[in-house]
């Protein structure tokens, strides 16, 4: 390569790498924009979601602020589904671009941010990349409901941005000083608001301060650091009570005992560095293991111990070491298990932001071993593109697997054990997207592999119904009532399925039950057609008096609908 070219390729390539870095994602991603939805959470986020499908309006804005739903407090995250559906409606394409167009800013960003803290552009590329292609990664962006990874991780890194450059203009420009804070707290109250994992951001700052700031290098150093960002703590506090409030009230906040969840924190962070280097066998969902061996318990805390202890040994001649290490730590600690949201062991889309730790530390621990051995930088940038061409591989492959709930879910099974709620997901799109004829027995052959729940009591009763096997609906739907007494929606079932089985007397009974629950579950529409099939049981039975009664029900809930109103004519003697 000649000198020209050299110093051509020393010039641009900031421009180069930014170029470099959007055509990896869109190699990737590009493919999600003809994915489907898939039935956990993009179904309650997006198409089912009433708030959302009533169009962008006030009422709905305020809903974003105001609302607990599904166990979330986001609203800058539900803003940006909801322009989507305005702009896109239910077209899956348009939701999958969104989130590659974030995935693929934070990936410039990535770079960006690291060279303005760090001054080293080629660390910062290779940063940047891992950041792009981790197979783990794919998670945040290729499942649409995930949009609050994308959207937070974009706020993170231009709070960072805009730190950095207040750290600076507190020497070189004073004047800036206060529009560069401003924009401190507005982005990171925005990450805030479209995910709470952002709460660890004051103490990743800090750690820039120690790392490649260089503005914490004594003890005396840190009262004045954390003065500064005492506005930024107390968001952090806020939003924490925030988001504590709103998983309880969604029921997600799990009662597991305290040795259980300490078990599988130090287990799951240890998972969490391993597959750093190992991202395969990846799935959707991986159950929380009660009972943990004890060795695997042994081994990841003396890993973590090995590893935390020579970070501190070299925490003055490598800081980027202890850096990257609390990093990775403590971003984590919100998802880790400490506080048990869901029953989740752990999660790929929980590495989006911890993993930058274990990049640094990846990257600048491979510098200093090259510089040490003297190893050519023409065999060091091999092996880069080596590696990140493998990463990319793996992560083309495992974004194809979320084509649709059923490849995602399938492959989720080859690679765990006991997953009962990917099972239960299994079976639920097969509900959907099949005629019942080729559901009922799918799911009868799923089901069978799980413990008894109300929930798939409800799929096989629902689906036995739709095949005339009334009598082993019926005796689903009872399981699930004894099982689940509170849940509305199983009366309506056991209702509908008892009027086609001939059978109004106990239909009705079922159906006031339902009425008296009037729970989530339940709406109008279901209401009124279960009415509907109440009255048509009893005017088969010559009872038009009972038939005409629910009839009217049905329409007084639902007036426009038209088997409600031509069975009410029937039963009247009407034409």
């Amino acid at each position: 390569m000649s000198e020209n070219e050299t110093n051509f390729l020393q010039k641009n390539s900031p421009i180069i790498i930014v170029g470099a870095l959007i055509a990896a994602c869109l190699i990737i991603y590009t493919q999600t924009l003809w994915f489907d939805f898939i039935n956990i959470d993009d179904r309650a986020y997006i198409y089912e979601n009433r708030a959302l499908l009533s169009g962008f309006n006030w009422e709905s804005v305020k809903w974003t602020f105001t609302a607990f739903y599904s166990g979330n407090w986001h609203p800058v995250t539900w803003l940006s589904h909801f322009l989507d559906f305005a702009l896109f409606g239910l077209n899956a394409g348009g939701h999958h671009a969104t989130n590659v167009l974030f995935h693929t800013l934070n990936a410039v960003l990535t770079f960006i941010v690291f060279r303005k803290i760090t001054g080293d552009v080629w660390k910062s590329a290779i940063v940047a990349f891992l950041f792009a292609v981790h197979p783990t990664h794919v998670e945040s962006v290729a499942w649409i409901a995930e949009r609050r990874d994308v959207l937070s991780t974009f706020f993170w890194l231009l709070t960072m941005l805009f730190y950095f450059r207040y750290a600076k203009s507190k020497v070189q420009s004073p004047k800036s000083k206060v529009p560069n804070y401003i924009l401190i707290i507005l982005f990171f109250a925005l990450g805030l608001m479209s995910k709470a994992m952002l709460v660890t951001l004051p103490f990743v700052l800090l750690l820039c301060d120690f790392w490649a700031l260089e503005r914490f290098k004594r003890l005396s150093d840190l009262k004045p650091l954390i003065i500064e960002k005492l506005p930024l703590f107390a968001l952090t506090i806020v939003a924490s009570v925030i988001t504590f409030l709103a998983q309880k009230s969604g029921g997600a906040v799990e009662q597991v005992s305290l040795s259980e969840r300490l078990a599988n924190a130090v287990t799951a962070y240890a998972k969490y560095v391993v597959m750093l280097f190992y991202p395969v066998n990846l799935g959707l969902w991986y159950p929380f293991e009660p009972n943990k061996n004890p060795l695997e318990i042994i081994g990841s805390a003396i890993l973590l111990l090995i590893v935390s202890a020579f970070c501190w040994r070299e925490r003055k001649r490598r800081k980027y070491l202890l850096m990257g290490w609390l990093w990775f730590l403590g971003t984590l600690v919100p998802v880790i298990g400490l506080v048990q949201i869901g029953m989740q062991n752990l999660a790929d889309r929980y590495t989006y932001i911890p993993y930058f730790g274990l990049f640094v530390m990846a990257v600048w621990g491979a510098g200093d071993l090259l510089e040490h051995f003297k190893i050519d930088k023409k065999i060091a940038f091999a092996i880069c593109v080596i590696s990140i061409l493998i990463l990319s591989v793996l992560a083309f492959r495992q974004t194809s697997l979320w084509k649709s709930s059923e490849t995602l879910y399938e492959n989720s099974l080859r690679v765990t054990e006991k997953n009962y709620f990917i099972i239960t997901n299994l079976c639920l799109h097969h509900f959907i997207k099949s005629a019942p004829q080729i559901a009922e027995p799918k799911c009868t052959e799923l089901l069978a592999q799980t413990p008894p729940s109300a929930e798939s009591n409800y799929v096989l009763g629902v689906l036995r119904m739709q095949t005339g096997k009334f009598d082993q609906s019926i005796q689903n739907f009872e399981a699930a009532i004894r099982l689940r007494p509170d849940w509305g929606i199983l009366y309506t079932g056991l209702a509908n399925t008892l009027s086609r089985a001939g059978k109004p007397d106990e239909a009705e009974k079922n159906l006031q039950k339902a009425f008296s629950i009037r729970d989530a579950s339940l709406n109008n529409d279901i209401l009124a057609r279960s009415a509907n099939d109440v009255g048509t049981s009893f005017l088969i039975q010559k009872h038009n008096e009972k038939a005409i009664e629910y009839f009217t029900k049905a329409l007084e809930l639902k007036p426009d609908l038209p088997e409600a109103q031509d069975n009410l004519k029937k039963a009247k003697g009407e034409k």
